[in-house]
């Protein structure tokens, strides 16, 4: 079996992208382990752009090809200037880097405030790199969900919106899905474009 190194230590992502290239029989390792690694502070403006620098400073480290993905989150109905975007986990004005509960609590806030139910859409940016320089970049955007202040009480450690988010398709909050119906939703949601990331791999 093939294993791709993912360039991150939230288990959360390591089991989306697990789920997404099972059928491609592809094994996913998150950085836990390896050591000397730079701290990549994530200053792009899109997430294309954050996703490619991870993937580039932690492929140079480690020495092996690296996948990386970063994300925004865009929610109808709000400003421009309002959007969560790429700083989805970060709160506007909050110094540190907040906790899991930290950030339920601002975005039960911020859909209450909204009427309680809002929909919008995740943007994943996708980079594969080698050693060598080269890379594969791809878009993914998944269909519309459903984003509410009514938290349920199951946690997904690293995806902290996913217990306030239902996917339109089944009704269920994302955080209570089995975890053969979580790995169905990211199949559906970027593995498609993970597949083709790694069609040549």
């Amino acid at each position: 079996m093939k294993e791709i190194i993912f360039g991150t230590t939230n288990p959360a992502k390591i089991i989306q992208a697990q789920a997404a290239l099972d059928p491609l029989g592809i094994v996913v390792r998150g950085l836990v382990g390896f050591e000397n690694l730079p701290k990549v502070v994530e200053d792009g403006e899109t997430a294309k752009e954050n996703a490619r620098k991870k993937a580039f400073a932690y492929c140079q480290a480690i020495g092996q090809s690296v996948l990386s993905m970063d994300n925004g989150l865009y929610i109808d109905g709000l400003r421009e200037d309002e959007q969560p975007g790429i700083h989805t986990g970060r709160i506007p004005g909050f110094p540190a880097r907040p906790s899991d509960e930290e950030l339920i609590k601002y975005y039960s806030a911020l859909f209450e405030k909204h009427g309680g139910k809002m929909t919008g859409h995740w943007e994943f940016a996708l980079c594969l790199a080698w050693p060598d320089g080269k890379t594969k970049e791809i878009i993914a955007i998944p269909p519309n969900r459903i984003f509410t202040n009514h938290v349920c009480a199951k946690r997904l450690a690293g995806y902290p919106l996913e217990s306030m988010q239902i996917d339109p398709k089944t009704n269920k909050y994302i955080a209570e899905m089995t975890k053969e119906e979580q790995d169905k939703f990211w199949q559906e949601s970027v593995g498609r474009e993970l597949q083709e990331l790694f069609k040549d791999f």
